[in-house]
């Protein structure tokens, strides 16, 4: 039995190829709706009142934006070596695709981080960060959850994970705390 997927649509402008993910395109789009619905019905309200919201909506939508630029749309160039392997009439199959990613049809996918053992940690792992969070912190237990969900999902390098968990933390911590006074 398959699964449905949701088509990918293809755009071929010369030696390149824009695909569309419309799968990719489901959240950032609800998110986009919601935001333009927020808008238009906090539009007609003093300006006082949009005071918080104002910035908190422009970097949603900025943020749908980048996401669907960044996981929905992929750019590739034509280098013509995958054409030779297969007779220019037919497309390729999915588990072509997959055996070319290096995944199987059965799991999607080769990455050892993604199994359900995982996912199972990163729902205790959010649990017991909502529940510490008053404890000790926003900026000590953000900067835990991030680390070890960073490591959970296979990121070793001790830099890379202690710039990005502080980084975030501390960026999301000015954003609320210094810019819309909302205190964590």
């Amino acid at each position: 039995m398959t699964r449905p997927t949701p088509p990918v649509v293809t755009v071929s402008a010369g030696s390149r190829t824009i695909s569309i993910d419309t799968g990719e395109l489901l959240f950032p789009g609800i998110v986009l709706a919601f935001c333009l619905y927020y808008y238009w019905d906090t539009y007609a309200l003093p300006d006082l009142s949009m005071l918080y919201a104002g910035p908190l909506l422009y970097a949603t939508v900025g943020l749908a934006v980048v996401t669907i630029l960044g996981q929905a749309i992929s750019i590739d160039g034509d280098t013509g070596l995958e054409r030779s392997e297969r007779p220019p009439d037919e497309p390729p199959t999915e588990s072509a695709e997959l055996a070319s990613e290096g995944a199987t049809p059965e799991t999607g996918t080769d990455d050892p981080a993604f199994t359900v053992r995982n996912a199972a940690l990163l729902i205790g792992l959010t649990v017991v960060y909502i529940a510490v969070l008053d404890v000790i912190g926003f900026l000590v237990a953000t900067i835990a959850f991030l680390a070890i969900t960073l490591y959970l999902f296979g990121e070793r390098d001790p830099t890379r994970i202690a710039l990005y968990s502080v980084g975030v933390a501390f960026v999301v911590w000015i954003v609320f705390v210094q810019w819309l006074r909302v205190p964590l």
